[in-house]
């Protein structure tokens, strides 16, 4: 086990801030093909997750930025995350609705801990010799979230390895003589692949780290877990509470005001920890905002099924990318999210509508006054 600096410099060094799901440690792989330049943000602040976009590995941060599209077609099923029943889904504000309903119904928390398990993958191009193809890098977090701050909060990391996206790219990986290391970069007009990085197809070793009390952010300011729980309940409330930290957006949040609004809202039902009253509140204040379309029943990325909705991010370098959140109605929690192509364009022009570009699964999330393992 590694102290706090020493852990997330190095893992921070190795990859980019966009590709790390919101408020977990950073993911340490080198930059996929799939991103476009910016800041790099705050590991834990309340921004979408948007893959997008080929470029260099050491040079680059991200940006996630959202716009709505409430006029662009939906994207072929594909995959883990497609509607698998089209016969009358139910509406967005249904879902969300009905969403806000049971998460009012969640009992309040008690416990010296808040426990979150999560697994995030990035879909990336890589190649040995002349071949090229897609792989999924994998991540698994353990948060231990110290819900005083006063007792340091632990978050335990392993990264899973690289698995080939499709049948026909595992095909192409054991052609390649199945290699434990793989290049991550461009594909240049030869074939071969452009200046990158090695990376280990093998998972690695987990490891711990500590971490202060402002652990998340809402906008450009830090928040603590304390915060968070103090946020209201009402959603007319938290909407102007959401915006006192609206500075004009920017770097890797929108700067249009409604579209940083949705997506700090649409944070707080996947990836920052809040009660279930203002999950509630979350859930009601975007069921009211515009360009949110229901996906029907769908799967996430591990095949546990629930109601999907979803709303559109669109990036001048990779075009319109759909953020897809599935949720368990009967608890009113999120699954987890993701990030497909839309309409293939620019960066992502060599890709089928509906192609995966990164996700993120909620796999526990749980209180408990026993002692964080270290």
């Amino acid at each position: 086990m590694k102290n706090h600096p020493d852990v997330m410099k190095a893992l921070a060094e190795a990859r980019p801030a966009q590709l790390d799901p919101p408020r977990t440690p950073p993911f340490p792989f080198p930059l996929p093909d799939r991103t476009v330049t910016g800041r790099r943000h705050r590991r834990f602040r309340a921004a979408a997750l948007i893959p997008a976009g080929a470029l260099a590995a050491a040079a680059v941060t991200a940006v996630a930025v959202v716009a709505i599209d409430p006029g662009g077609p939906a994207p072929t099923p594909h995959g883990p995350g497609a509607s698998v029943e089209a016969a009358q889904p139910l509406a967005a504000s249904q879902i969300l609705l009905t969403a806000a309903e049971r998460s009012t119904e969640d009992a309040p928390r008690s416990g010296r801990y808040l426990v979150v398990r999560r697994e995030s993958g990035s879909v990336i191009t890589v190649g040995s010799g002349t071949a090229t193809y897609e792989m999924t890098a994998k991540s698994s977090q353990e948060t231990w979230l110290s819900r005083s701050g006063e007792e340091p909060t632990w978050v335990t990391f392993q990264k899973l390895g690289l698995t080939p996206l499709t049948p026909a790219d595992a095909a192409a990986w054991r052609a390649a003589g199945s290699p434990e290391q793989v290049m991550i970069g461009k594909p240049l007009p030869t074939g071969e692949l452009g200046p990158g990085s090695a990376v280990s197809t093998s998972a690695g070793p987990r490891e711990s780290s500590s971490w202060g009390a402002d652990l998340y952010a809402l906008g450009d300011t830090s928040v603590s877990v304390r915060d968070l729980e103090n946020l209201p309940t009402d959603p007319p409330a938290l909407r102007t509470a959401l915006l006192e930290h609206f500075h004009g957006g920017g770097g890797d949040l929108p700067t249009d005001r409604d579209q940083w609004l949705l997506a700090v809202a649409s944070s707080l039902i996947t990836d920052i920890p809040v009660s279930g009253p203002v999950r509630a509140a979350a859930f009601r204040l975007i069921a009211t905002m515009p360009g949110v379309r229901s996906l029907g029943v769908v799967t996430d990325q591990r095949g546990r099924e629930g109601q999907g909705f979803a709303f559109t991010s669109v990036n001048a370098a990779s075009g319109p990318i759909e953020r897809r959140f599935v949720i368990d109605l009967a608890t009113g929690r999120a699954l987890g999210e993701e990030s497909r192509v839309l309409r293939p364009s620019g960066t992502t022009a060599k890709l089928k509508p509906g192609s995966l570009l990164g996700y993120s699964v909620v796999l526990e999330q749980r209180t408990t006054d026993e002692t964080p393992p270290k």
